[in-house]
């Protein structure tokens, strides 16, 4: 069983299935997702993220098991699969995952209202 508990600026600590602590950064804001096969990415609402995955809300019909790739604010695309869905929430877990300092400046992006570092 899942157990979350809430920190400062949208952190949330939880256990995952095994019982491992993971840091979750519950969001909100519009990211763009790729399927395999997709010419362009499709809007997404992003709604939680840490370094190993994230949770997306679409309508987009995926499958467990499909290759994404989701576009962060001020990053490159970043390569995952779909893990789970229920119904218009889909769980993606990253085929590498970020880096810690990376999930801080898109936590400082996003919770900050900007739209993530100029790619300049």
């Amino acid at each position: 069983m899942m157990g979350n508990k809430t920190h400062s600026a949208g952190w949330v600590l939880a256990s995952d299935e095994g019982g491992r602590a993971v840091s979750r950064l519950l969001v909100d804001f519009q990211a763009g997702l790729r399927p395999r096969g997709g010419v362009s990415p499709l809007r997404v609402r992003v709604i939680d993220l840490s370094i190993h995955g994230f949770r997306v809300e679409s309508d987009m019909d995926l499958r467990v098991g499909s290759d994404v790739w989701l576009r962060l604010p001020g990053l490159e695309v970043c390569h995952a699969q779909v893990a789970w869905t229920d119904g218009y929430v889909i769980g993606c877990a990253f085929k590498r995952p970020l880096h810690p300092a990376v999930l801080e400046m898109v936590a400082g992006s996003v919770l900050c209202g900007d739209d993530g570092p100029s790619a300049g």
